[in-house]
């Protein structure tokens, strides 16, 4: 489980989550892509993740990756 602080439309969030590093492309194998599977979203202690429409969870665990993966 990742913890990784965000912010969000000037929003600071916290997400927590699973965090999959995705694989190397070669010849003979296309890789894979790198995944946050997101299961709260804090906002001021509070889980907010029930009221968030789809598209929003699903650029929330983007912008994850993006900072996970610049570390």
């Amino acid at each position: 489980m990742k913890e990784i602080y965000i912010e969000y439309d000037n929003i600071e969030l916290t997400l927590t989550g699973n965090y999959t590093k995705g694989d190397a492309s070669n010849y003979s194998y296309p890789g894979s892509d790198s995944c946050f599977d997101c299961h709260q979203v804090l906002c001021g202690g509070q889980d907010i993740i029930n009221i968030l429409e789809q598209n929003i969870i699903e650029d929330l665990e983007l912008l994850a990756i993006d900072k996970i993966e610049e570390i």
